[in-house]
């Protein structure tokens, strides 16, 4: 997941960082975090963030300006409005905000939110799709796992299987969350769908079996293990 902090004050920026950090690393959970000073660089750099926490009043505009704009090129970009002041809620509302948080933020509030924000992502994360002319959105939850073939890529969902020419790589990139694991070059797994594991290969529900590299399987168990007790 990627997650930007967009607020002019730096050692609040630093300091939120840090616990940011401090949070996913406990949880176990991958996740990329940016800062930026000012708004107008966020919107010019948007790299399909999934979270931003964005000041209200930023020196070179209005935090909800900002959204606006990000959200022409990024409609599904969660956002937790920070200020100083109570009142500017009302406003924020009217742009489907995640989340509403008055400085000095704490501990508590902060960690729901961001308790929040991890089910939801994994819930509704969503890749894109495009085959034989058509794109598909493809709730991330619904994909078995995704196998590199040759030249190609398919994706098993527990619909079907779609095949297409962008790469395993670009795929894990989009995808990586708490829900899956690149068990080998081949194959990205969503552990949700694990059945039973030995040291080469994994069963799903379904009956079918993904390859699991030697070199992976400690640290495949090791994020399986972690997977279900977040989700106990």
């Amino acid at each position: 997941m990627k997650i930007a902090i967009c607020d002019d004050e730096q050692r609040f920026r630093q300091e939120l960082h840090e616990r940011l950090s401090a949070y996913f690393i406990r949880n176990q959970i991958d996740c990329e975090i940016r800062e930026f000073a000012d708004g107008q660089t966020f919107v010019a750099v948007n790299n399909t963030f999934d979270l931003v926490f964005m000041d209200y009043q930023l020196e070179d505009g209005n935090g909800i300006d900002f959204v606006r704009q990000i959200r022409r090129v990024n409609p599904n970009l969660l956002v937790v409005f920070l200020t100083v002041y109570a009142e500017h809620a009302i406003e924020s509302i009217r742009l489907n905000t995640f989340r509403y948080l008055v400085k000095p933020v704490s501990d508590e509030l902060l960690e729901e939110a961001l308790d929040s924000f991890v089910k939801l992502y994994k819930y509704t994360k969503k890749i894109i799709v495009t085959a034989n002319g058509k794109t598909y959105y493809i709730d991330a939850d619904d994909v078995m796992y995704i196998e590199a073939d040759k030249k190609y890529t398919s994706i098993r969902t527990v619909s079907g299987q779609i095949r297409c020419s962008k790469s395993i790589s670009e795929f894990y990139s989009e995808i990586h969350n708490a829900h899956f694991f690149r068990t080998h070059r081949s194959y990205i797994l969503n552990m949700k769908y694990i059945s039973s594991i030995d040291k080469k290969t994994v069963l799903l529900s379904n009956g079918e079996k993904v390859i699991c590299s030697a070199k992976n399987y400690d640290e495949f168990l090791k994020n399986y293990m972690s997977y279900l007790k977040y989700e106990s």
